[in-house]
């Protein structure tokens, strides 16, 4: 695979922005270079949150012909976006709306109406936890809410699903995406009939299941045209859903290894051969999603930088200029230490004053009072992320019956020297921070297999190990297990 030399694109689609990676494999080594990064962000419209899916489409095309117009040629391409949205097409293939936004209540309502017995009836048919943003809940509550949008519907992509089928005309449900749904059977790996049935969603809906590794379609011709190209481009199936190709970038060559991702939201857990289906996972709030090449990612979704982010946000505007994050760190290290807050309690989900919330939380548990300090805020927030990762991967080891040697963390919070070393010290493990840009990594190494199909995951594993550099964090703290067990109670309570 050494000899090869192939010159691929990786678009990583977040909450807040995307980035357009172009990444070289040449002498058995990727090298990676972002290109653009674009702003993105939900548009409310009337009284519902959405996507605005052809805005996000255009500025890869545009970046795409810059890449072009600097005289690269490009091998192939993958995507990668968040989970759980998704758009509707009609039988024409024309998209009926844009992709509603999961921090809608559509779904939550939904979920509320299920009784403890029918949730967990779920997730042993589906092995993924019952979670106010899976899709299923979405799909069900606009049944009701947007039933002229049902009525038409013929197919259901996902957000990363609907950029392939722009670049292809090829419809094709990716996998990893698939089970954030939890309409699929992730020991299966097929959409569940019952649960469809259960919620009136037709199977029909549903394409023909992706395989890692092999090609989606090529770019269409009229988009060649327009990027100036006189040759065709393979769109690869890779683990869309960004977690799953950050989990793929992983440069672990152990077997039992506990991973953070840590970027708007956080997923917290290891991978598996196969799902885990028993009441304790249920008690402990993890799932089981699908992975790279079939692999499970036994995690837990959890709260993640979108606090952090719209605390920023509201300081910002209360200094009347932007805040570093260096600074903010500064503030967060200062103040006073171990106050905690419920970081997936809903008052957080999506509030019009982030910072009203969290102080709100921390005097009414009697942790603050007073006047609002931002530094507290800031504290609160990192030491409460800290420990959530912390009893996360103590329930995780149990539970799957492995001892982590090591702690992986990817995506963009292993840039906070705050948040890495409470990690180190709550869980008393050693943090193994990876690049920045795991989940573009992980995208462009499993186009890798398109090109040599006798690649396994240990293989793409070895070649990015090969390629970049980690940075080890070690840090003690004596009350590391008093701290879990005083963020359990937080939980708790």
């Amino acid at each position: 695979m050494g000899e090869v030399n192939k010159t691929m694109v990786a678009l990583d689609c977040g909450n807040s922005s995307y980035r357009v990676v172009l990444g070289r494999y040449r002498d058995g080594k990727i090298e990676s270079t972002v290109i653009k990064q674009i702003p993105n962000g939900m548009e409310k419209v009337g009284e519902y949150y959405y996507w605005d899916i052809r805005k996000i489409f255009d500025g890869f095309i545009e970046t795409l012909k810059s890449i072009v117009d600097s005289g690269e040629k490009i091998d192939s391409i993958g995507i990668c976006t968040w989970g759980v949205d998704f758009a509707m097409f009609d039988s024409n293939g024309e998209m009926i709306q844009n992709p509603l936004c999961y921090r809608n209540t559509i779904g939550e309502r939904v979920l509320a109406s299920l009784s403890e017995d029918e949730k967990k009836k779920m997730f042993y048919q589906t092995g993924i936890l019952c979670d106010k943003i899976n899709s299923v809940y979405m799909l069900a509550g606009m049944n009701e809410e947007f039933s002229d949008v049902m009525e038409k519907a013929d197919k259901c992509l996902m957000v990363p699903d609907v950029l392939n089928y722009f670049l292809t005309g090829k419809m094709v449900n990716e996998p990893s995406e698939l089970s954030t749904t939890q309409l699929m059977d992730v020991k299966e790996k097929k959409i569940s009939s019952e649960i469809c049935e259960k919620f009136k969603i037709s199977e029909k809906l549903f394409s023909e299941i992706g395989v890692h590794g092999t090609k989606i379609g090529d770019i269409k011709k009229e988009i060649l045209r327009k990027l100036g190209i006189d040759y065709e481009i393979p769109i690869i199936c890779v683990p869309s859903h960004d977690t799953a190709s950050a989990v793929a970038a992983i440069p672990a060559q152990e077997k039992d290894f506990g991973f953070v991702s840590c970027g708007t939201w956080s997923l917290i857990g290891t991978e598996l051969d196969e799902p885990i289906q028993n009441d304790e996972v249920i008690q402990s709030s993890l799932t089981n999603e699908l992975g790279a090449f079939g692999k499970i990612t036994l995690l837990k979704n959890n709260a993640g930088m979108f606090i952090a982010n719209c605390l920023r946000k509201e300081l910002c505007a209360a200094y009347g200029r932007e805040v570093p994050w260096s600074e903010i760190t500064q503030m967060a290290e200062s103040a006073k230490g171990e106050v905690f807050i419920d970081l997936n309690d809903i008052r957080f989900f999506n509030p019009e004053s982030m910072s009203r919330e969290v102080w709100g939380s921390l005097t009414e548990s009697g942790q603050a009072d007073g006047e609002m300090e931002w530094g507290i805020l800031f504290r609160a927030f990192y030491e409460s992320l800290a420990c959530s990762y912390a009893i996360t991967l103590e329930d995780a080891q149990k539970i799957s019956g492995r001892n982590f040697e090591k702690v992986y963390i990817v995506g963009g919070g292993g840039a906070s020297s705050i948040l890495l070393r409470l990690l180190s010290g709550y869980t008393e493990k050693p943090v193994v921070v990876c690049f920045g840009e795991s989940t573009s990594i992980g995208n462009l190494a499993v186009q890798l297999k398109y090109f040599e199909s006798e690649l396994e995951l240990g293989d793409i594993r070895n070649i990015i190990a090969k390629s970049y550099r980690t940075e080890l964090i070690q840090e003690k703290n004596e009350n590391a297990e008093k701290i879990r067990m005083r963020y359990r109670a937080v939980l708790n309570h």
